[in-house]
């Protein structure tokens, strides 16, 4: 359940821990504008999310929601999603958050049904079908692009390099539209809805089980919630333990909330 329209303001100090981070204990938290926070654990890459900009932290995340058209400027491409697993933030987390030092963080297309790109045009019920007209979705850092459509079976980008720690904190852009190759699309943009794939996440030999990313073109943040959902209870395999407090789900839902209204009062 999202608590749609409770203040961020009422919500942050349930969860204060020493440090004045806030951390989220979420086992399929439904989070929005969070960075990917990717760390390693008993053999493996696990996610969790950050908000640098909101000094919060989400042990455990699966699926990330993230939104064209904030910049009416430039409203197909976006500086999302990033990946960021500094040690200030995550000293409570297993091998403190760190990945293996001095490695490649990189991310290769899900296998799967959901991994290629996905649609859903927001009527009726939740139905992620194959994009259809050519879309994809061009995930690109430096030199380096990787499209996503809706065959797309295999394909690697990489994110960066982690530092002598562990840590890394890198954004790549995402962008939409069909035909041409990497960041040149002959068509910018994609009918209004949602888009959804699958990625991996390797560093140093290891590797992460598949992490969701929907996109939003022009819907509501009500349709939006829904296609996270959907993903978090048909496609997310059940966690092993779950520990989500009330507390917690209204902090979550709250500060996805509250990030998406500041952004979208930025643009009016």
């Amino acid at each position: 359940m999202l608590f749609r329209g409770f203040p961020l303001a009422r919500l942050v100090p349930v969860l204060l821990v020493a440090t004045g981070a806030v951390v989220v204990a979420s086992p399929r938290g439904e989070c929005g504008h969070l960075d990917v926070l990717p760390f390693l654990s008993s053999g493996k890459i696990l996610t969790g999310g950050h908000s640098d900009l909101d000094d919060i932290t989400v042990e455990s995340v699966s699926v990330f929601g993230y939104d064209f058209g904030e910049d009416p400027n430039d409203p197909w491409f976006i500086g999302d999603p990033g990946f960021n697993n500094g040690s200030a933030f995550t000293t409570a987390f297993p091998n403190s958050g760190a990945l293996p030092s001095l490695t490649v963080l990189s991310l290769t297309v899900a296998a799967g049904s959901y991994g290629p790109l996905h649609y859903w045009d927001g009527n009726g019920a939740v139905n992620f079908a194959p994009v259809g007209q050519g879309v994809e979705i061009n995930l690109n850092k430096g030199s380096g692009n990787l499209r996503i459509g809706a065959n797309t079976l295999s394909g690697t980008l990489a994110v960066g390099q982690t530092n002598a720690s562990g840590r890394i904190h890198q954004h790549i852009q995402s962008s939409i539209g069909s035909g041409g190759s990497g960041q040149s699309f002959t068509t910018l943009g994609a009918p209004d809805g949602l888009y959804a794939m699958g990625i991996l996440l390797s560093s140093g030999g290891f590797s992460s089980d598949p992490i969701y990313i929907v996109y939003n073109v022009n819907m509501s943040e009500t349709i939006h919630d829904a296609g996270i959902a959907w993903f978090e209870t048909h496609v997310v395999p059940e966690p092993s333990t779950t520990t989500l407090s009330a507390a917690g789900l209204l902090l979550v839902a709250g500060f996805r909330h509250a990030r998406r209204g500041l952004s979208r009062r930025s643009r009016n």
